[in-house]
């Protein structure tokens, strides 16, 4: 079982990382060609869609796996929760289009309304996408999934770079890109436009068919995960859709830019939570599943802060290879507080299982929305009165770490999980304090800081010896 998952995880891995290194190795060109107010522009356009996509797709992706569970549901499911996405992406794109100036202006691209109608287009096609790509996952398909997402990142980023170094700007100019931060947002465009491609074999399965009594279901379950999939967007993305205006826009810039490099931390949490969800779904009714949950949520534990103290101990290196712009540099120290908080929301998501397996969705909600309370609290406070950027992303840090304690403590009131909190609990300390060391007094000294990181891979291996000699011998 553990083969298996370990398995599809990393092949979901590939599907999730692989575009994500693929667009992280063109942030280099990004970060190059666009100054730091052309990024700051970019990336409160990306903060906005990500918004979008939560409202628009409702939750519907979790619903799927968790109807499509029961037996003799999984096409009635498929076909109901495609035709209400098609719905909800349809009556968007239209609204976009007809109110498209006065969205811009309102939104502050007066110059600029075509932004909108890509944003909306985006949007459109990502929706779309959401239930297909979910039949993948369920039919345990990681190597199509992953495929297409591959395909897909590598379309939009030779499709960047096209336009940034061989396609004429006469031709650019012709389709209204007029400026050099226009040219990946539209490479987006193209790339969601080929995924509909690339998916339409799996499109096409869909019938004429909406069952009533099932959607009432479905939108009773996913309403309170769509609520907690916007407070998780608050979380990610509500520091950089206000920090333009609130710091100079070299800041926000260099904030975004930055940004970027903890992403790898993201790509883990990402990987790990492909892999795990409908897993989580299929174990829920097995006798053991309690401590198949404890279990998993160890090992991600263990190899999270592994990952997690890797990239923090070379940020010297990745920096001048992935932030070739040294004055991006002045928001560096955000990185290893973001990939740490990255780190947390992934126990987290491990810790919510509970919630979700009970068809307690809705105090997923409240936890979600407690968290995104705090980080837009803790956002404005560092923002309007102190013009600190370094204070957005504690508050993302600080967000992550209650919600995390809260999802804990809920669920063993009301669905216990033996978690080894003790074991757990030391490895999160021992990576603070290494963290600590490297950035306050190595000063991310690549040499050193890898010294101490050997070190931490060292203790953690001789604490969990028994769980890896045991792997061992069973594999």
């Amino acid at each position: 079982m553990y083969k298996k998952l370990l398995g599809q995880t990393i092949i979901y891995g590939v599907g999730a990382i692989a575009p994500r290194i693929i667009l992280f190795i063109l942030n280099p060109l990004l970060i190059y060609k666009i100054p730091n107010e052309g990024f700051a522009t970019f990336t409160q356009l990306y903060a906005w869609i990500s918004f979008v996509n939560i409202i628009l797709s409702f939750g519907f992706e979790t619903a799927y796996f968790r109807f499509s569970a029961e037996e003799g549901n999984e096409k009635k499911t498929f076909n109901t929760s495609f035709w209400f996405l098609f719905s909800t992406s349809t009556v968007f794109l239209a609204l976009c289009y007809l109110f498209n100036q006065q969205l811009a202006d309102y939104a502050g691209y007066h110059d600029n309304p075509e932004y909108i109608k890509w944003f909306a287009m985006i949007a459109f096609f990502d929706n779309l996408l959401v239930i297909p790509f979910a039949w993948l996952r369920f039919h345990n398909k990681p190597i199509k999934y992953s495929v297409v997402r591959i395909v897909q990142a590598i379309f939009q980023a030779v499709f960047t770079a096209a336009l940034f170094f061989w396609i004429p700007q006469s031709i650019s100019r012709s389709f209204g890109l007029d400026q050099n931060v226009d040219y990946p947002f539209f490479s987006n465009l193209a790339g969601s436009a080929l995924g509909f491609l690339l998916l339409l074999p799996i499109i096409v399965k869909v019938r004429f068919q909406f069952i009533t009594s099932l959607f009432r279901r479905m939108i009773k379950y996913s309403f309170p995960l769509m609520l907690a999939g916007l407070a998780f967007m608050v979380n990610e993305n509500f520091d950089k859709s206000i920090q333009k205006g609130l710091i100079s826009d070299e800041e926000a810039g260099a904030y975004g830019g930055c940004y970027k490099l903890a992403v790898l931390m993201t790509l883990f949490v990402t990987a790990y939570r492909m892999g795990i969800e409908p897993f989580f779904f299929k174990q829920m009714d097995k006798g053991d599943s309690k401590k198949t949950y404890a279990k998993v949520a160890e090992y991600f534990a263990f190899f999270a802060c592994a990952v997690a103290l890797g990239i923090i101990a070379n940020i010297s290196w990745l920096k001048s290879v992935f932030i070739p712009n040294k004055s991006y540099w002045i928001a560096i120290d955000i990185i290893p507080i973001i990939v740490l908080a990255n780190l947390c929301f992934g126990i987290y998501y491990n810790f919510s299982t509970w919630y979700k397996v009970t068809d307690r969705t809705s105090v997923g909600t409240i936890i979600s929305w407690l968290g995104a309370g705090i980080n837009i609290a803790l956002n404005l406070l560092a923002l309007k009165y102190f013009r600190s950027m370094i204070g957005s992303a504690w508050a993302t840090f600080g967000a992550y770490v209650i919600m995390m304690i809260v999802s804990y403590l809920l669920g063993q009131k009301y669905y216990p999980i033996p978690y080894r909190m003790k074991k757990m609990s030391f490895f999160l300390i021992l990576l603070g304090v290494f963290s600590f060391i490297i950035v306050k007094y190595l000063n991310y000294n690549i040499l050193m800081s890898n010294v101490l990181f050997l070190i931490f891979i060292g203790i953690l291996f001789y604490s969990e010896k028994d769980m890896i000699l045991s792997r061992i011998k069973k594999s």
